[in-house]
């Protein structure tokens, strides 16, 4: 019998909790174990079908969508934890020799001006790939709420998403993977997990847009059409009678019209509300796959230069493996190589005149990196009144590393290494190379002053107003380490830059990496092109978009802290940035409450506001459009009055009101 995807699905969730079922026919007779019994409350056996006849005549339970034991099932099964680390095996067929997989490399990597040539035998190695899995909840309306599965297949040292036929060819084996006989190095895996998820959100972004603008936006026109209209028609019935309205009466009128104006205002927003558009990703696989791959080692040749370069033959795929360029980490498969007499390198990180550019990408997106990156290790302190000590220097493939309490120097003085820059931004700024410039100044500047205690000039560097200004406010010059996750007793003793400008609402990026000693912690400083004024200082490594990815996908040393931990501010915090400060903290971690404490501390009249509504309403208000616009999980009006026990009808009441003094947008999102 062949079963459709619901009711497959539940067999196979009944059977891996050691349950049995038996085809009857068009109905399945199945075995429940105790534990399921106890939990979905059924009997021993149960007759399942996915026909509709067949329940009615046999008595069977049907199973399809929406069914209450579907939905408990997938429930559970999204609860528990999909991670673990699988070793693929190799096709049984004969693998392609050196000459083969050679012939193959310069089919699959042309190179303008340059000539691919093996330099070492063929080697069988493994190769990380990340398989990251999440349920994805595409809200169209308060009526339209659709749900789909979405994955990520991510070759790890380059940070690839491989194609759709190496996946195919991957997932064939993936089912029959083994555990490995010794653990696997992750430390690449944190920056894959970060850049898996980031074309996760890629794509459900544009999938999002997509089901936005069918007739969920039509019923949007249609019903904002008709308020219009409807208040339209009202004000021009009072306009009518206080014209020929007595003296005494013209007050009373105007009064009503301000209050009709008001309520259309309140109405407006209520529908722009309603049929928002909106996503939650719901992580629940994270699978490390062990890959054998035929190494072949070559260099690219230009006249007597050699460039090397490793390529990997995947043989469960059949293809070779992503290859990222050496000179900005750039896909290969968008940016061919090109071999100049200085470097290998790409269109996107080599200048014009020696590079053919490539045809525009089809889908949009930020693409990788362009920077530079400067490394001279020195010590520094994060505490008030900190002095910098040098502690000598050193030289680096990238480049050259500084302390951030040193004055940043000449751009001609540094190794510059640029990274692609998607073609949107390209177009929209002519030399990217001097907006990264510009961001890592702004970065070493920043650091200098946070270690050298300077308040006055830490302010100065920070956009008014922002979560860069609230973490700041918190804590003093003790607030930037604190956001990006460093414990209270650890000061940077050097850092790295890797400047970014993607163009999205005028923002953009420097990130790289904070050496304490101990640990090394991941930063974004986001900033705004224009003004160069720091808006806000994440615990991330790549992300320029306005959205904000959750704080539970961070990893390494500075994740224990993002949730709970923290020193007590260094301010004393009004009912309602107390209220944030404990709830929006220990639920959607330290970066969305920032962004809420700078979105309460930027409205004028809060005082009037606490006169008049509960601070528990204000702060349950302000958390949902904070984070709603962040793109964070679990945001919804219900969830976030049951989390700051108040009625959802409250917080709807108020958001309005918060609205028109915050005016929240894509580029405007705290």
């Amino acid at each position: 019998m062949t079963t459709g995807s619901e009711l497959a699905f539940w067999l196979s969730y009944v059977e891996s909790h050691g349950g049995i079922w038996d085809s009857a026919g068009d109905s399945t007779l199945v075995m429940i174990p105790p534990p399921l019994q106890r939990t979905l409350e059924l009997p021993e056996e149960l007759a399942v079908t996915e026909h509709p006849d067949v329940a009615r005549e046999d008595g069977a339970t049907l199973l399809g969508a929406g069914h209450p034991l579907l939905t408990a099932a997938a429930e559970d099964v999204l609860s528990a934890a999909d991670a673990g680390v699988l070793m693929l095996g190799s096709p049984a067929s004969l693998p392609p020799d050196g000459d083969r997989l050679l012939a193959k490399a310069r089919d699959r990597f042309p190179v303008d001006h340059g000539r691919i040539d093996a330099s070492g035998p063929v080697e069988r190695r493994l190769r990380q790939t990340l398989r990251a899995g999440a349920l994805v909840t595409y809200t169209a309306s308060a009526d339209e709420v659709f749900y789909e599965r979405a994955e990520c297949w991510l070759d790890v040292p380059s940070r690839q998403e491989l194609p759709g036929h190496a996946v195919r060819g991957l997932r064939r084996f993936a089912a029959s993977g083994s555990t490995p006989a010794a653990a696997p190095d992750l430390a690449a895996i944190p920056p894959a997990v970060a850049r898996a998820h980031f074309h996760l959100e890629k794509k459900v972004t544009e999938r999002r847009d997509a089901i936005a603008s069918g007739s969920a936006r039509d019923a949007a026109e249609a019903e904002l059409s008709r308020a219009k209209k409807y208040y339209a028609e009202a004000l021009a019935s009072l306009a009518k009678r206080q014209a020929s309205a007595a003296e005494d009466r013209q007050a009373l009128l105007a009064a009503r019209a301000d209050g009709v104006r008001l309520e259309e205002k309140r109405r407006l927003a209520e529908i722009e509300e309603k049929y928002a558009s909106r996503h939650e990703i719901r992580p629940y696989r994270l699978h490390l796959l062990l890959v054998p791959v035929l190494r072949l080692p070559v260099d690219v040749l230009r006249g007597a230069r050699r460039f090397p370069l490793v390529l990997d033959w995947m043989l469960p795929a059949g293809e070779f493996a992503p290859v990222a360029c050496p000179g900005c980490g750039a896909d290969t498969a968008r940016w061919p190589l090109t071999a100049t007499k200085a470097k290998l390198g790409c269109a996107s990180c080599l200048p014009e005149s020696t590079t053919v550019q490539p045809a525009p990408p089809t889908v949009g997106g930020t693409g990788g990196l362009a920077g530079v990156r400067s490394e001279k290790p020195a010590s520094v302190s994060a505490k008030s009144g900190g002095e910098a000590k040098p502690a000598g220097t050193t030289t680096a493939a990238a480049g050259t590393r500084r302390s951030p309490s040193q004055p940043a120097g000449r751009a001609a003085d540094r190794p510059t290494a640029s990274r692609p820059v998607p073609p949107a931004a390209k177009r929209k700024r002519a030399d990217p190379q001097a907006v990264s410039r510009a961001g890592e100044k702004l970065a070493m500047e920043f650091w200098s002053v946070t270690g050298q205690g300077n308040l006055r000039a830490l302010r100065r560097l920070c956009a008014g107003g922002s979560p860069a200004a609230a973490a700041v406010r918190l804590y003093g010059t003790a607030g930037p380490p604190v956001a990006v996750g460093l414990a209270a007793d650890e000061s940077p003793q050097s850092l790295t830059s890797d400047s970014a400008a993607y163009g999205e609402d005028g923002l953009a990026g420097t990130s790289g990496y904070l050496q304490t000693g101990r640990a090394d912690y991941a930063y974004l400083l986001r900033w705004e092109s224009g003004t160069r004024l720091v808006s806000e200082i994440l615990p991330f490594g790549s992300w320029v978009s306005a959205r904000l990815p959750s704080a539970r996908w961070i990893y390494g040393a500075g994740s224990a802290r993002m949730f709970g931990g923290l020193p007590d501010p260094d301010t004393d915090l009004d009912p309602v940035a107390i209220r944030l400060w404990r709830k929006a903290l220990a639920t959607h971690g330290l970066p969305l409450t920032l962004r809420c404490l700078a979105a309460w501390w930027r409205i004028p009249d809060g005082t009037g506001l606490l006169a008049t509504h509960p601070p528990s309403v204000l702060a349950a208000a302000i958390h949902r459009m904070i984070g709603y616009r962040a793109g964070e999980a679990g945001v919804t009006h219900d969830a976030i009055a049951d989390l700051y026990r108040v009625a959802p009808a409250d917080t709807r009441a108020v958001t309005p009101l918060l609205q028109t003094r915050l005016k929240l947008t894509q580029a405007q999102p705290w």
